[in-house]
């Protein structure tokens, strides 16, 4: 039953985006810095000040959430060096905006839009990767777009990631770099090497099922990614080789993360796993929790913390023992992985009276938004 409640949340974005349909919602994404949160929550963008819990500016792209072309903002806001944020419009709209945190709006009572992009032709769902002054945008139709950092223009022609004939791979995951090569995965079972110096696709392996999720280098200098296939797979990041090392209770979702020689994930079924890439063995059997698990951890001190889709957030120590950290007062999904931004960790929630909770890193509730 919880496994079909979760493929009911996680495919509710794909519906949203099909239908064009206003009244449903889509899990929220979510970043931080300094004493600011933003969140990415449907109808708009928040920036949301973690001291005081009061909202500081709130951004809707022109024509608002209810026009005839509704807007929809789901993706992780990406923060630049030089103070732009980057934000995505994932409805039908398909634009990504950067928003200059310098200058404020006076009449809008938000931050400028610094330069906008609106050539993809499929929605954005992964948030882009930032390296140097290109940006790295992965689209839903197909295309890995390179753009110019400061004004947002094509840096250089679009990346095709050709599937299946006539067919282009569904991009839903954020890249990842190890300095000479991008890695992108695809809904439509692959995924990809890129050269960031010809932009050439290097290689490119065929899985069992869709990778929702991006991957993730280990120490040992290979590639991780779980897919929907119930597996943790491993590639050579040079040549593409690669084999299944563990087998897993369900689909796994989320981007598995690193700490040392470990590797920590979730699936759908609520397991959580320790898998020690030195050794090739998990470090303890996978914990069973009380909900699916679609978000990454978050490391925090000598614990992980795992948010589920029942809404409890665990703490899990390096030896497998879990405890609830977290339970909310009231009912919520949690979809989103929690941030640590300074004193604080932020979950964010759907289906729930609040968007955001900002707790104490022991745990405990300091604010709400909205309050």
């Amino acid at each position: 039953m919880r496994k079909k409640i979760l493929i009911v949340g996680l495919f509710l974005l794909a519906a949203v985006l099909l239908s064009g349909c206003v009244g449903a919602t889509a899990w929220p994404g979510l970043s931080a810095s300094g004493d600011a949160a933003y969140l990415a929550n449907t109808t708009a963008v928040h920036a949301v000040n973690l001291k005081t819990g009061e909202e500081m500016w709130k951004f809707t792209a022109s024509g608002g959430f209810l026009g005839s072309n509704p807007s929809l903002f789901v993706t992780n806001p990406v923060l630049t060096e030089d103070g732009s944020l980057i934000v995505l419009d994932s409805g039908n709209k398909r634009v990504m905006y950067a928003l200059d945190l310098n200058k404020m709006d006076v009449e809008e009572k938000r931050p400028v839009i610094r330069w906008e992009f609106s050539d993809a032709e499929g929605h954005w769902i992964a948030a882009p990767l930032i390296l140097g002054n290109r940006l790295f945008a992965p689209n839903a139709d197909g295309n890995l777009y390179v753009l110019n950092l400061q004004d947002g223009k094509k840096a250089e022609e679009p990346i095709r990631l050709s599937g299946k004939e006539n067919q282009t791979d569904r991009l839903w995951a954020q890249p990842v770099t190890d300095g000479e090569r991008l890695f992108v995965t695809s809904l439509d079972h692959r995924i990809f090497a890129i050269s960031l110096e010809t932009y050439e696709v290097l290689w490119s392996q065929q899985l069992d099922a869709a990778i929702p999720g991006a991957p993730v280098l280990g120490a040992d200098g290979m590639l991780y990614v779980g897919s929907f296939a119930k597996k943790l797979e491993q590639f050579d990041p040079v040549s593409g080789e690669h084999k299944s090392v563990l087998d897993t209770n369900d689909w796994v979702w989320g981007t598995p993360i690193v700490d040392g020689d470990n590797l920590y994930f979730g699936d759908v079924q609520g397991y959580f796993y320790s898998y020690n890439t030195k050794e090739a063995r998990l470090n303890w059997e996978p914990v069973k929790l009380d909900g699916a698990i679609a978000a990454s951890p978050l490391i925090l001190g000598d614990r992980l913390l795992v948010a589920t889709e029942l809404g409890d957030v665990y703490a899990v120590d390096r030896n497998g023992a879990a405890e609830v950290w977290y339970h909310p007062d009231k009912e919520g999904k949690a979809y989103t992985t929690p941030v640590l931004a300074g004193e604080y960790v932020l979950a964010a929630y759907l289906e729930s009276d609040y968007y955001l909770v900002i707790l104490n890193t022991e745990g405990i509730v300091q604010r709400t938004f909205p309050q």
